[in-house]
């Protein structure tokens, strides 16, 4: 597929969707709705906030209540996410998987297509990233993949799904290979160096207790994050009796009113737990490399390096990993 031929495709793909792709905003590479195919940009670089936001919303409405009624609103509009790196296709299979009984997010993810690139990031911040290889086609979550030749001016059609296959027919193109999804894990085992960090997590105690005396609980590594997926869920009633609005919203888990619950420990006064900074920063990293690696058998991590690009104290994810990885402190 030519670049005028791409151009001709996001055009086409306007005329029936919302259409989401990087594009470049005051100088800051960003996803947003598209407005002309010229002004989509195809680059190895990450946009800072990742498309997170498209399929789980920083705030939306779940149902409202009236009188003891309750009405759901699962609304979702067909819409497209081109452009997406591989380690942002590692996140939606993530996301896939968390909110896998989800009704808004599965209202959403059927109406979505999904088209990914083969442009790799290489920033320095950034880990866990493969370069990229036809065979890594097998373990992604995708309709549609370009793989971009040298020239940036050609690229290589893949499918990834019957509707990925169905778009392009429509459209009028039919030079594509399909590839068949066969889950995330590689045939070789999950990945060894994931493994690792899991089984010395807890090695190191003082990690935690250094990064804490620079960790300021801004929460801005969750909000950048394309797997964190904390939420709160807040009632706001209407002045008429029995009314209101149930809504979701994001929120992390750096935040002191996170973990607060009922009741509290005797004699203490404090919430039950994530007391402090030093347990909050442990949870979140036990979170990405530990729970999630045990009930998902992948990392909740696709090491983009945003959380690192984002720290107002400059705390580096990677650095740290290499010091559990070592058994070193900070």
């Amino acid at each position: 597929m030519t670049t005028k031929k791409l151009h001709q495709f996001i055009e086409y793909l306007s005329q029936q969707n919302l259409v989401w792709a990087p594009q470049k905003q005051n100088g800051q590479l960003v996803i947003s709705q598209v407005s002309s195919p010229e002004e989509v940009v195809l680059t190895n670089e990450l946009p800072l906030h990742s498309f997170k936001k498209i399929l789980v919303p920083p705030q939306e409405a779940l149902f409202s209540y009236q009188r003891g009624r309750i009405k759901a609103k699962i609304e979702s509009p067909y819409q497209v996410i081109f452009g997406l790196t591989v380690p942002d296709l590692k996140a939606v299979i993530y996301l896939d998987q968390v909110f896998a009984k989800d009704p808004y997010y599965q209202a959403r993810r059927k109406k979505t297509l999904i088209v990914g690139h083969s442009l790799v990031p290489e920033a320095d911040y950034q880990f866990f990233i493969e370069k990229f290889s036809e065979d890594i086609l097998e373990h992604l979550k995708f309709d549609i993949f370009l793989a971009i030749q040298k020239n940036q001016k050609n690229f290589i059609v893949y499918t990834g799904s019957e509707d990925g296959q169905r778009i392009l027919d429509d459209f009028g193109y039919k030079l594509y290979e399909h590839i068949e999804y066969v889950g995330p894990i590689k045939e070789e085992g999950p990945d060894k160096q994931m493994l690792e960090i899991r089984r010395k997590f807890y090695d190191n105690p003082k990690i935690w207790q250094d990064l804490a005396q620079r960790c300021i609980e801004c929460g801005k590594c969750s909000l950048v994050c394309p797997t964190c997926f904390c939420h709160d869920l807040i009632d706001q009633p209407e002045l008429g009796e029995g009314n209101g609005t149930r809504n979701r919203q994001w929120t992390a888990c750096f935040y002191a009113n996170f973990s607060a619950v009922a009741g509290r420990e005797l004699g203490s006064g404090k919430p039950k737990f994530l007391n402090n900074t030093e347990q909050r920063i442990r949870f979140w990293y036990e979170h990405k490399f530990v729970r999630s690696v045990d009930e998902f058998g992948i990392s909740g991590c696709v090491g983009c390096g945003r959380c690192t690009k984002v720290c107002p104290v400059a705390i580096d994810i990677k650095k740290t990993l290499q010091k559990i990885l070592k058994g070193e402190i900070e």
